[in-house]
Parts: structure tokens; C-alpha cells; sequence
């Protein structure tokens, strides 16, 4: 295996590549990249996986030789890192890689490549074309919303809905749940809805680009293939049904507030500097004549705010919220007002845009914590 690339274009095409690649694992292959030098199409082909997700990314050099190699992801993005702007030289020399640039050279000990688990073939037969950017929105609208605890796989991911008129992401921790809804057309035989691994997405929503409108996805009975650029992107499903959220949400919320968006995420901000590092909790008291955020650190302190320009309706209300779950959805509402619709102080409050749009829709949940 013998090729040349340029450092630049070799770092553009595999700087997000090594988020794939696990940081502990019983299997030493994993850590390593694949590369196969493919002399006749005149491609280089780099693969990572973790065995839940591969991602292929597929990009132009002088392949003098073809060939693969499997080589430590973490010092071959160390050693591209830091080369100069120049010319870069591979070269495979038994079962060592020989890197040179100017006037420095590396020599990375390979593993075996066929040690290295079977690489999915593409296949664009069966393929659905999505907008690229409207997925993109999709995912950075629920992403965040995902629990951490393993040991509720289901709720690990993002749960993923296709109709023939729109498509549905939600994804939810049991505190807080985030749904975002896109009206389209999809050419669908039937409904699909599977739960993604948000590895996958947040490689995906890495990479997106203006430049790539278009992404081609190949939904199967236990994995998904995004096809996007110059990337393919291989995920297993999260087995199981994900649950019927919708019965968490509240239809009777009575006491609504308007605010303008920015101001209320910088209020936040403040306030939480004194917010416990326990429970986070920052406590709104919302009445029609004030408005007032506050925090307490036992021993450090506290902050409030007193907010003017904002319109409620409803009874008196005071209640607290986790700020690391309330900034977040604060984050992703996009319309210069935002809307936030309470019950009682121990009921869930839910958050909307207060601009619609024709196109797309998002609701937030956030469960309260308690006021004492």
C-alpha cells in the first residue's frame, strides 16, 4: 500500500472519525482504524467502529499502490494533527506504516486487517431522500433529551416515526421530553418507526453541511444506513418499543407565560451561578405584576432577577426547575418569544415556540423538581 494526500485534505475528511472509535474495549481491533487504499478508483477508504455503529468515509488521493492496513486511530490523528501544511507520504513496509512529511517521519506498528470486523457493504437500492438540513434540525431539537442510564437501552436513543405526510422524533430521560415533528412528503409502502443510538445521529450532525442537501437512508429490520457525502453511516437499532410518551404530556396547563427567549436564557445564567450543585434548581415566581428568578447556595450565597417585560396569564404560581434541563430546551426554541404553559407547581410544564411554522413543530417537557 503506497499513497500521497495532502494533510489537509486527509485531516477535513477523518477529524470527526475518531469519535467512533470506543476509548475502552476488550476487543484491541476496535481501537484502530481500517484503511484500504483502492488503486483502481483511486479512493482511500477509512472505517472505525465500535460494533453498534461503522462509519466508512470515502475520499480522493494518489493511491500508487492499493492495499489495507489497520492502524491506532488515536496515533494517526495525533501525528496528522501536528504535521505541517505540506504532502503527505504512506507507505506499507510489512507490518509497518511509514508516514513522511518534509522533513519528518513516523513508522505506526499495524495490526492485522483481517482481524478487523466485517465492513457492511453500501447498498443505495432501496434508499429514502431526506432534506439533510431538516434532519439535522431534528436531531440537535431531541438529542439532548436522552437519558445516560444504561440500563434503560430504550431510553438511550432517539425514538424515530416515518409517515407518509411527516416524520416524528422524540426522545425522553423521564424528566424532560423532547418532540419535534416535520411535515413532508415521504414515499412509503408503510409507517417505519425504529430508536436510533444517538452516536450515530451526533456524527451525522457533525459532518451535515449546506453544501450536501440531500441525505439517502437505508432503513432495515435491525440497523439503518445514512448515506450522507462523502460518509456512510451503519447503526444497530435499540431493540424494544419505546413507550407512549404522549400520556405524560398535560392538556389542561392553564397558567401561560410569554418571554422573550433571550432574556430569559440570560436570566438563567445568572441565577444558576448560585444554584445548588446537587440539584441545579433554579425557582420561578410568576405573578401578573412580577416576574422574579432565584437561586440559593447553603454557605455561598444567593441571586435573583426580576424580569419586566413579559406577559402571564393564570393564578400565582411558584416553581423550580433543574437549569441544566431548562437551558437546554431554552437553547433549542428558535422564535424571539417563547411560550411555557404550567400547571401546578408539581405538574409539568411544557415549552413551544411562539411562531409557528407551516413546516415544523417542537414541544419540550420539563418535570419540576420540588420548591422545598
Amino acid at each position: 500500500m503506497k499513497f500521497s494526500i495532502e494533510r489537509q485534505d486527509l485531516l477535513t475528511n477523518i477529524q470527526h472519525l475518531y469519535n467512533i472509535v470506543p476509548s475502552k474495549n476488550t476487543m484491541p481491533i476496535l481501537t484502530n482504524y481500517l484503511i484500504h487504499a483502492d488503486e483502481q478508483a483511486n479512493l482511500l477508504r477509512f472505517t472505525a467502529t465500535d460494533l453498534e455503529i461503522t462509519v466508512i468515509v470515502e475520499f480522493e488521493a494518489n493511491i500508487i499502490e492499493g492495499g489495507k492496513a489497520a492502524v491506532l486511530a488515536k496515533n494517526l490523528n495525533e501525528i496528522i494533527a501536528t504535521l505541517p501544511d505540506s504532502m503527505v507520504h504512506f507507505l506499507l513496509e510489512d507490518d509497518n506504516l511509514r508516514i513522511v512529511c518534509q522533513h519528518t517521519r513516523f513508522s505506526l506498528k499495524c495490526a492485522e486487517s483481517s482481524q478487523f470486523p466485517l465492513v457492511p457493504q453500501k447498498d443505495m437500492t432501496n434508499v429514502i431522500k431526506l432534506d439533510a438540513m431538516m434532519f439535522k434540525k431534528m436531531i440537535d431539537n431531541t438529542h439532548f433529551a436522552v437519558s445516560t442510564e444504561v440500563n434503560r437501552p430504550i431510553f438511550t436513543g432517539v425514538y424515530w416515526k416515518l409517515m407518509p405526510d411527516h416524520q416524528l422524533m422524540v426522545a425522553t430521560d423521564g424528566k424532560k421530553i423532547a418532540e419535534f415533528k416535520l411535515n413532508n412528503v415521504i414515499n412509503l409502502a408503510e409507517p417505519i418507526e425504529q430508536v436510533i443510538p444517538t452516536k450515530g445521529l451526533l456524527f451525522l450532525d457533525k459532518v451535515f453541511s449546506e453544501d450536501q442537501p440531500e441525505i439517502a437512508v437505508l432503513l432495515e429490520s435491525n440497523r439503518v444506513m445514512f448515506a450522507y457525502g462523502n460518509y456512510t453511516i451503519f447503526t444497530h437499532i435499540i431493540e424494544g418499543r419505546f413507550p407512549d410518551y404522549t400520556k405524560a404530556i398535560p392538556t389542561n396547563n392553564t397558567n401561560v407565560l410569554k418571554i422573550k427567549r433571550s432574556m430569559l436564557k440570560d436570566a438563567v445564567k445568572r441565577v444558576s451561578l448560585f444554584a445548588s450543585e446537587d440539584t441545579f434548581k433554579v425557582k420561578f415566581d410568576i405573578k401578573n405584576t412580577s416576574l422574579i428568578i432565584y437561586s440559593t447556595k447553603r454557605e455561598e450565597g444567593d441571586a435573583n432577577e426580576n424580569l419586566s417585560d413579559y406577559n402571564y396569564s393564570g393564578e400565582d404560581l411558584t416553581i423550580a426547575f433543574n437549569y441544566r434541563y431548562l437551558s437546554a430546551i431554552i437553547n433549542v426554541l428558535e422564535s424571539e418569544f417563547i411560550e411555557i404553559r404550567m400547571g401546578k407547581s408539581n405538574e409539568p410544564a411544557l415549552f413551544f415556540n411562539s411562531e409557528m411554522d407551516d413546516k415544523y413543530s417542537a414541544r419540550f417537557l420539563l418535570m419540576p423538581l420540588r420548591i422545598v
